[in-house]
């Protein structure tokens, strides 16, 4: 459907309109766009007329956004919203500004990575008392799956022989649309968010021993121990007790991926090969994204420099 009213267009109407076209995208993301839309830009760059709108405009909102700490992910999607709304604006005519008049700043990422120490602490209370969860967890912390990759894993994925776990699947909550059902929300299962985020990653020993000591119906998700989906939300409450358990501050889930993949250049792993576990489309997202030199490694690249300099 395109509008055939030119004149006094809003920004928010060639929005909606794109995301018309949107319908072959996952319903999650589908969701999110229209969720981001209404909460980031009706009220805001939306209620510009179309013809008016300037370069200036956008900068302006990237720069309220980075001043209020609006997260990097939101930022993201925003701007992947607003380049493909302009690119679909200027191809049917319905205006001249192109995303080549925006000059957006883009805000360094900060993210929260475990101590060695933390890690090793985290650990030590993992292998006490173990259950599968608890060895999930673990999974996590050596191998940089997503919260949704974990619930989605199936003992059918885990190859204990070759020692390795393949991603096929990720479990997500998302908005429910069905009218006639009451809840707000349901759980959904889907394919990885990309062909690269579908991979086969290898799996320590030490966490091997622990699986086969579990190993279920190999149709059964491993955390819900049945042919029941397993709500990531609910991981996310037992990693936040666990912490709690374990003496060590709160912090996000995703903290466990970007501890693996520190932790994983600390080691000297290559970036390709790093990347390729993390199921990333390019080494550059690997390092913008998720490498943050700890203080350790920091001081020990300018000792080895001295060294270096001084032999």
């Amino acid at each position: 459907m395109i509008l055939k009213r030119k004149k006094g267009l809003y920004f928010k109407d060639i929005l909606y309109l794109w995301l018309q076209t949107k319908e072959d995208v996952k319903i999650q993301s589908r969701q999110k766009y229209e969720t981001t839309i209404k909460v980031y830009l009706d009220n805001n760059i939306g209620k510009i007329p179309l013809k008016k709108l300037t370069g200036d405009d956008i900068n302006n909102l990237f720069k309220s956004l980075q001043s209020n700490n609006v997260s990097i992910s939101v930022q993201k999607t925003l701007l992947y919203i607003i380049k493909s709304t302009l690119k679909f604006a200027k191809k049917n005519n319905y205006c001249e500004i192109t995303i080549d008049d925006v000059k957006i700043k883009q805000a360094i990422k900060r993210v929260n990575v475990l101590s060695k120490e933390e890690q090793i602490k985290l650990e030590n209370h993992l292998k006490e008392n173990v259950n599968i969860r608890k060895i999930c967890l673990l999974l996590c912390l050596y191998t940089g799956l997503r919260i949704g990759e974990i619930c989605g894993l199936k003992w059918e994925d885990i190859n204990l022989e070759n020692k390795t776990l393949e991603v096929k699947r990720t479990i997500q909550r998302i908005k429910n649309d069905n009218k006639n059902n009451k809840n707000k929300t349901i759980l959904i299962e889907s394919t990885p968010k990309s062909d690269t985020s579908k991979r086969i990653i290898p799996i320590p020993d030490f966490v091997i021993t622990f699986l086969k000591k579990f190993k279920s119906d190999k149709n059964y998700y491993l955390l819900s121990n049945s042919l029941r989906l397993y709500d990531p939300r609910q991981f996310r409450i037992f990693f936040e007790r666990t912490l709690n358990k374990a003496g060590i501050k709160h912090t996000n889930f995703h903290t466990l991926r970007h501890t693996f993949a520190t932790r994983s250049i600390e080691s000297k792993m290559d970036i390709k090969t790093l990347s390729e576990i993390l199921g990333h489309s390019s080494i550059n997202i690997t390092l913008e994204l998720y490498v943050h030199p700890s203080n350790e490694l920091k001081k020990a690249s300018i000792e080895n420099l001295v060294k270096f300099m001084t032999n």
